[in-house]
């Protein structure tokens, strides 16, 4: 008996429901098989597409004919069975010894073969390829038309396939999930919760996968980005707007979920790195920012240097402008120490200033809230009475201005709920701020050295202004406070008269002097010491 392999395979799950399926090939095969004296002695089967090269099945059976001696028989129902590209049929052309019997088309396909059979053959593979070909583009072609027609793809969680009215499988709310895909905003945005938190807070309120499953957290992250929410899309990279879904949430609600996602007001932050002085410096020849880059030696040290970003008439300051994130913070440590011994007097002023607005902010924030939360009561009262009243009545009339009334107090709701989290957020940042700015009156060196980049940050738009950069070196206008402050503690070095603070200290005028000091990277002392009796001279 001649020895034989079988191959069997089914490319979709329509396919093996429409009589393609693998068990019918296997019984016609060995069949076949049984019927011509052939000796079945490997069968491979897969259930993959073949208008892909580079099924493993298909590469198995290919990489098994290849090491065997002898007359090699290939059994498989039909051409497009075993092979849907030209590579593929290039791949069995070449194998020594081969004979292909398709079985269902009785042809056989060998090195000694008629030329036409070839030929018909080869037709076969060229036609389904075209086919495939033809299937992909049409298929494209649908696509591209649905999409330009305002036609998104694949809703999100709160959104399925339906009948809008003008378009069979169009995407429409789901009433089922919706109310989740909107909590799941409103909790993130306005109750600060973190993604795994809303999903088993979801999860307790009803909310079921389609195997009646908890959500994986991945699905909650996405929605917070899918634009989808506010009845815009994106496809292949290209954003769409006012498709002709309807929106789930307002793009006010969803722009402060983009802010909490990305920090938009954070420009220190670039590919999950935070460089504290990115674009906080201008250089010296050409007055473009300067921009952050991470340098990682062979050694595996990693360097942060700052540069021009060259966008200037100059261009060649690029190059020259390079200086390291460590020198920077040797420098700023350095101006730092000249600000070791703030004077209690400074200290107190600034506690009692923080305390004035602090007071000022807590009687404007708990009135704020008050008088939301006090609409907000109102709002639900209204809803909740509306609703009644609508189904008490069962008239179109009371339906339509219930719809109508519900939807300006869903939206006034929700700026309230906007409201809420603004007066929060600002709440936050206050208390953060003031933190930080007490640790740097008390020790504003040794705070330095061990402050975060966003706290290196804002210490330097504490202490002065017009940061520029000149090669290797730095120039930074301090405010004129601190330049009493080092100008004190220069004398109190020097064992000179005793330095009084100036007008700006005075409880009386809180203005600030009409001076600045200059620091050249705090190591140009000449500059510095002119500076300085300038100063004592005036």
């Amino acid at each position: 008996m001649k020895k034989a392999v079988l191959y069997a395979r089914v490319s979709s799950n329509r396919q093996e429901k429409e009589g393609f399926s693998i068990p019918a090939q296997i019984k016609f095969l060995r069949e076949y098989a049984l019927n011509n004296d052939m000796d079945i002695v490997e069968e491979f089967v897969e259930a993959e597409t073949a208008k892909e090269t580079g099924r493993k099945r298909f590469n198995a059976m290919v990489d098994y004919l290849q090491n065997i001696e002898g007359e090699k028989i290939i059994l498989v129902e039909k051409v497009d069975r075993l092979y849907r590209n030209l590579l593929d049929y290039a791949t069995i052309d070449s194998i020594k010894g081969l004979a292909v019997h398709f079985v269902k088309e009785n042809e056989i396909l060998s090195e000694d073969s008629r030329s036409s059979i070839k030929f018909v053959i080869g037709i076969k593979v060229l036609m389904a390829k075209q086919y495939i070909d033809n299937l992909r583009e049409e298929a494209e072609k649908g696509l591209n038309e649905r999409i330009e027609q305002g036609y998104a793809l694949y809703p999100p969680l709160g959104y399925t396939y339906g009948d809008d009215g003008t378009h069979k499988h169009a995407i429409i709310i789901d009433t089922e999930r919706a109310p989740y895909a909107i909590r799941a905003f409103e909790l993130f945005v306005y109750d600060n919760l973190s993604a795994s938190a809303i999903n088993d807070i979801l999860y307790n309120e009803g909310l079921r996968n389609r195997d009646g499953n908890k959500y994986a957290v991945s699905t909650i992250q996405r929605i917070f980005r899918n634009v989808m929410y506010v009845g815009d899309y994106m496809y292949q990279g290209k954003y769409y707007p006012d498709g002709r879904h309807t929106p789930l949430i307002s793009r006010e609600l969803f722009r402060l979920a983009q802010e909490k996602l990305n920090n938009a007001n954070d420009t220190t932050r670039q590919h999950d790195i935070e460089f504290p002085y990115i674009g906080l410096f201008k250089c010296g020849v050409c007055g473009c920012s300067y921009t952050a880059e991470r340098k990682v030696k062979p050694s595996g040290k990693e360097y942060i240097y700052y540069h021009c970003t060259g966008k200037g008439k100059i261009k060649t300051c690029k190059k020259e402008s390079y200086i390291s994130q460590d020198k920077i913070d040797k420098i700023m440590a350095e101006i730092l120490k000249g600000l070791e011994n703030i004077p209690q007097t400074l200290i107190d002023e600034i506690k009692d200033t923080l305390k004035e607005t602090h007071d000022l902010k807590n009687n404007y924030s708990d009135n704020a809230q008050k008088n939301i939360a006090k609409r907000i009561n109102e709002i639900d009262r209204l809803i909740q009475a509306g609703y009644q009243r609508m189904l008490k009545n069962n008239n179109p009339m009371e339906e339509e201005l219930w719809n109508n009334n519900y939807k300006q107090w869903r939206a006034e709701k929700e700026q309230l709920r906007i409201e809420q989290a603004r007066i929060d957020k600002a709440d936050d940042e206050y208390y953060k701020q003031s933190e930080l700015i007490l640790k740097f009156c008390k020790n504003a060196h040794n705070f330095f050295l061990k402050a975060t980049p966003s706290e290196k940050r804002t210490i330097c738009e504490i202490i002065g202004s017009n940061f520029i950069a000149r090669g290797k070196d730095i120039d930074i206008t301090l405010y004129p406070v601190f330049y009493d402050i080092i100008e004190m503690n220069n004398a109190k070095a020097s064992g000179k008269a005793r330095f009084e603070l100036t007008e700006t200290q005075s409880e009386q005028q809180k203005r600030a002097s009409k001076k600045a000091l200059n620091l050249n990277g705090g190591t140009d002392e000449a500059r510095t010491r002119d500076l300085l009796r300038d100063r004592q001279t005036l």
